[in-house]
């Protein structure tokens, strides 16, 4: 029982806003009342720091989620308002592309603590996000195929002439005209059944010629082009995306066979192209050789 609440002071603590950032808080709201909830459910942030407040307005209670992004990674305050300057842009290309995204309320570039930081006030979609939901062995695995299932059908719904066939790093791939860090923690699945993806922060948009349009090593780990393989890429992006999916659900219980052959067979029944049905049942038949050179999540 110790251990357990040991665990629990720890969490609720990487949560926890700090002195400023609450000073700032109520700078910018002098009159409204915020309660900081512990986020269950709720990832801890690589990039950001995530709180959830509750407030009041004619006696209907209501939640927001409350990030201070790029929290402890040094930026410059220009760093953060180039950044911040293209989180609606972003949005709006993730939202052209058939992903749904929470409304962003407010977003400001501040100094705190000696570096530069975006706080930002997002609609909060209540369930938690979907590493949580994945890992659970009570939540049933309807629910947790149609996160996989539903990524996979927006990505696949792309037309051809929307992406380009690129080389990255030894394999021909398909590249997105964006990027998007598709991993479980950044999805949340609602409770009326619709898939947000909600990690706007640090936007990754691609120019014209497929480069990023901002790369910092302040906040991306993995090399230019390792990025792309995995966030730019539809092959990328999926394989990625399933096998955190599987080492999460195996750990449910699920045996690997059984989800690759469902996942398998979900590839194959997709709208994705021959090339790349091929491409990415030969990865996960051979336990992911492409991906293991190109990416390891402890670093990203």
């Amino acid at each position: 029982m110790t251990e357990k609440r040991g665990a629990f002071e720890l969490h609720t603590k990487l949560f926890e806003p700090t002195e400023q950032e609450q000073s700032i808080l109520r700078s910018q709201e002098r009159i409204v009342p915020f309660e900081v909830l512990h986020p269950f459910g709720i990832s801890e942030g690589r990039q950001s720091r995530v709180s959830v407040l509750e407030y009041s307005v004619g006696g209907q209670r209501d939640k927001v989620i409350w990030k201070r992004m790029g929290a402890g990674k040094g930026l410059t305050h220009t760093e953060a308002l180039s950044l911040e300057r293209r989180i609606l842009p972003y949005r709006e290309t993730l939202m052209g592309y058939g992903w749904s995204v929470p409304p962003v309320f407010f977003h400001k570039a501040i100094e705190i603590e000696g570096e530069g930081q975006i706080f930002s006030y997002e609609k909060m979609v209540e369930g938690g996000d979907a590493g949580f939901m994945v890992a659970n062995p009570k939540e049933p695995n309807f629910r947790k195929w149609f996160v996989v299932k539903t990524a996979l059908s927006i990505l696949a719904g792309h037309k051809l002439s929307e992406l380009e066939r690129v080389e990255i790093l030894g394999k021909e791939v398909s590249r997105l005209p964006y990027g998007i860090d598709l991993k479980l923690e950044n999805l949340v699945l609602s409770r009326e059944g619709t898939l947000f993806f909600v990690d706007l922060f640090c936007p990754k948009e691609l120019n014209a010629a497929g480069d990023w349009l901002a790369y910092s090593t302040k906040l991306d780990l993995l090399p230019v082009e390792n990025l792309k393989a995995v966030t730019a890429t539809r092959e990328g992006a999926l394989l990625r995306l399933y096998r955190l999916a599987e080492q999460r659900w195996a750990k449910a219980g699920i045996e690997t066979p059984r989800l690759r052959s469902d996942f398998l067979e979900s590839i194959t029944a997709s709208d994705l192209p021959e090339q790349e049905k091929k491409a990415i049942t030969a990865e996960v038949e051979s336990n992911f050789p492409w991906l293991d050179k190109v990416y390891n999540e402890r670093d990203v």
